[in-house]
């Protein structure tokens, strides 16, 4: 009986690094049409019901998942329409009145790059915090505010979202817009992930979003309105939109999306290059890429209009006297009757009697 327990013990301490490794040893399912064509690769366990949105735009359902086999079959629903993002133009950007703050944080926080980190997870602060800092880095230099958690939430098991929850809804109530949870993919193809955006090499991001919950629809299209600025700004650096059945804590805010930024064998240079390009296309998807310069010329033109309600009071002042003189034909009269207009139009405000 005492060895039985040691056993069920060693056992139960080995779990969370089983489902580890099956995520990103064993789990790799390949996504394919109804006529047989690959789609992507999914690290996970895809459910019948899940969608996939490609890079070019076409949307599937999956309808069945072959376990033995570890592939899932997907029917085509036709193209997605990306939001309308025609707003988004450079020198034509609507000043945000939002107080422009986001939050980040790693739920799979061990998640690493073995070019660079040497191993693909990492227990105390994996690689994954190095990419979240320099999203952090790049958004803040666009005048976004950052809120951003380095807890760590390990061991990378079913119960990381749990644990990540208590971050996320602490980041949450720092009033902010968006909470992004910043991943990496466990494909150990990095191909899937390789692009050339403005002639320099990146890695793709993959936009995750959870279907179980509230707030699922906000969260897609949030999730597709970040990839239609992104398809216009920078073409092939969104991979494609997941929609799997977790929650992925998503339900806390219906501005809630996860980023996977490249997988466990990517290029580490290449993923950093990655977070620039993600900071300008996550601000303005949020705020309408407002700029330091947009903010002035929004102040000019506030300016501008003030200067010409000032023009168009004096305006009808001069007219008030005007037609006052025409009134009476003479100018003392006139400014009398302009005087008794002017106190009666404005309720004597200006008219210097003290008031009882």
């Amino acid at each position: 009986m005492k060895k039985l327990f040691v056993l069920l013990c060693v056992l139960s301490a080995l779990l969370p690094f089983a489902a580890r490794a099956d995520e990103e040893g064993g789990a790799v399912y390949e996504i394919l049409d109804a006529n047989g064509a690959a789609l992507t690769w999914y690290a996970g366990v895809p459910q019948a019901g899940d969608e996939y949105i490609s890079q070019d735009n076409r949307h599937f359902r999956i309808v069945r998942v072959d376990a033995d086999a570890r592939r899932a079959y997907a029917d085509s629903l036709g193209d997605f329409q990306l939001p309308d993002v025609s707003w988004d133009q450079d020198g034509a950007r609507p000043v945000s009145q939002k107080k422009r703050a986001v939050a980040l944080y790693c739920t799979h926080s061990d998640e690493s790059y073995e070019s660079a980190d040497g191993k693909s997870s990492i227990d105390k602060g994996g690689g994954i915090f190095d990419v979240a800092e320099a999203l952090k880095k790049h958004l803040e230099e666009k005048g976004v505010t950052v809120h951003y958690s380095s807890e760590n939430h390990f061991p990378h098991d079913a119960g990381a979202y749990r644990r990540s929850r208590a971050t996320a809804a602490s980041l949450k109530e720092e009033g902010v817009d968006a909470i992004f949870d910043i991943h990496r993919d466990g494909i150990p193809d990095a191909g899937q992930y390789e692009s050339e955006v403005n002639g320099r090499d990146v890695t793709k991001v993959r936009l995750l979003v959870g279907r179980a919950n509230q707030n699922s629809d906000a969260n897609r299209h949030f999730a597709a309105q970040i990839k239609a600025v992104a398809d216009k700004r920078y073409p092939g650096l969104i991979k494609d939109i997941y929609i799997g059945k977790g929650t992925y804590n998503q339900d806390l805010m219906p501005q809630a999306v996860l980023l996977e930024f490249g997988t466990h064998k990517s290029d580490k240079s290449q993923v950093l290059a990655s977070t620039a390009l993600m900071a300008d296309v996550l601000d303005r998807a949020l705020y309408g890429g407002v700029t330091g310069a947009a903010g002035k010329d929004s102040a000019a033109g506030n300016r501008g209009a003030y200067t010409g309600i000032a023009w168009l009071l004096g305006l009808m002042v001069i007219g008030m006297f005007i037609y006052a003189l025409l009134a009476t034909g003479s100018r003392r009269a006139a400014f009398e009757k302009w005087k008794g207009n002017f106190r009666e139009m404005t309720g004597g405000l200006f008219s210097g009697r003290k008031k009882d």
